[in-house]
């Protein structure tokens, strides 16, 4: 039974504005994403997550940070406008890269940019007393002249060019505090950093903070980024080691300094228990007591012609500057050869381990000169490997 409520003077609570049309149904800077993606992908290493482990199809944060403010962001009458405000939450846009710029560019390019300038800009920093053909800058430009010279000549670069000389945005703390201005203009907001913004247009938008969920996780980009946005922060997946990056990315690389103190004393403990234990057990030491730092080793064939097993390297150099060689010495009654490492070796001995390489164009040279034989050949001998098969057998290529 429906019962009717007779209106009354109290206001009704605004709805929220879930239906109206975002800023990326209508556009994204696509170029500028893919870009930003790229730089972020080419830091390898030094890229947020990686350090967790690997996962080939982790997500570029830049580019989850890009969708997600997409995705929130509402589309005004004023397309131009919404994406200058779009870019300065990315800090794409020129302020921004001059802000995330923390490398100077070279003395070189600078002069070579200064002459396509009209006079009037060349003139105020190149000495005009320098030859023609060898052109210089001013030996007396103040700080703020250079500074300007550097913004002068970056301004004038494509954005991709621009990347090589700045940091990631997620490497700064956001937009400067004139960029907030703009953008709270624009919104009708009062935020002073992105979870601020995010939590704002979020209550606008749906009425309460953004939750965003990802049901194929992965690494957890989509996640984590989420949650550095300030959004109510949702994953899983039904593969393990994804769950556990992603646990791994929130609660370590997104945890506080308490957290990472408390990972670095367990990592620690476990540290000086596996090595108690390798220390007790004696491997890793050899018989001086020397530990182990490194090891290194090659795949070995056998030679069709001759029988011999051959471990295959193309150069025998293990280290240039340390001058360290490693020889190979026959053992006639194993049909195979023993590895000697040698220190302080010669620039003869070098260069004679460089050129011993036991594979050079695609085919095997056995190191007593015999008929070489091609790498495809030695492949087509190669047998399958069974379930049972923990070592190789004594015939085995």
């Amino acid at each position: 039974m429906i019962r009717k409520v007779e209106s009354t003077n109290i206001p009704e609570p605004e709805p929220p504005l879930a239906w109206a049309p975002c800023f990326m149904e209508h556009q994204f800077p696509v170029a500028k994403v893919s870009m930003e993606s790229y730089k972020e992908r080419k830091a390898v290493a030094g890229q947020t997550l990686t350090g967790l482990g690997k996962w080939w199809g982790r997500k570029p944060l830049v580019m989850v940070r890009a969708a997600l403010l997409g995705l929130l962001l509402p589309a005004t009458a004023d397309p131009v406008r919404d994406r200058e405000i779009f870019l300065k939450l990315m800090t794409m846009d020129p302020d921004g890269l001059w802000q995330r710029k923390d490398k100077p560019i070279p003395k070189s390019q600078l002069i070579d940019e200064l002459a396509k300038m009209p006079p009037s800009v060349r003139d105020r920093f190149l000495d005009t007393g320098a030859p023609k053909n060898t052109p210089l800058l001013r030996s007396d430009l103040s700080r703020q002249e250079k500074v300007e010279l550097q913004r002068l000549v970056f301004e004038r670069m494509p954005y991709s060019e621009k990347l090589r000389y700045c940091r990631r945005p997620e490497q700064i703390q956001g937009p400067s505090p004139e960029a907030w201005e703009k953008i709270n203009a624009h919104f009708g907001t009062n935020a002073r950093s992105l979870p601020e913004l995010v939590e704002e247009l979020g209550k606008k938008r749906f009425g309460n903070r953004p939750r965003v969920g990802d049901s194929f996780c992965g690494a957890g980009s989509v996640p984590f980024e989420a949650a550095r946005l300030g959004c109510d922060a949702y994953g899983s997946d039904l593969s393990p080691v994804a769950a556990l990056l992603t646990w791994a990315a929130l609660n370590i690389v997104g945890g506080n300094e308490k957290v990472a103190e408390q990972v670095q004393k367990a990592q620690q403990e476990v540290f000086e228990a596996v090595d108690r234990q390798v220390t007790e057990w004696g491997i890793e030491h050899n018989e001086l007591g020397w530990r182990a730092d490194a090891y290194l080793y090659c795949v070995e064939v056998r030679d069709p012609e001759s029988g011999w097993m051959i471990p295959l390297a193309p150069s025998w150099v293990i280290g240039e500057k340390t001058r360290t060689i490693a020889k190979l010495v026959p053992d006639p009654e194993n049909k195979r050869y023993k590895i000697e490492i040698h220190e302080g070796v010669s620039r003869a001995e070098i260069a004679t381990a460089r050129d011993a390489g036991t594979v050079k164009k695609s085919r095997l040279l056995p190191p007593d000169g015999g008929p070489s034989t091609p790498i495809g050949v030695i492949r087509r001998n190669l047998r399958m490997w069974e379930n049972h098969d923990l070592v190789p057998r004594p015939d085995d290529v």
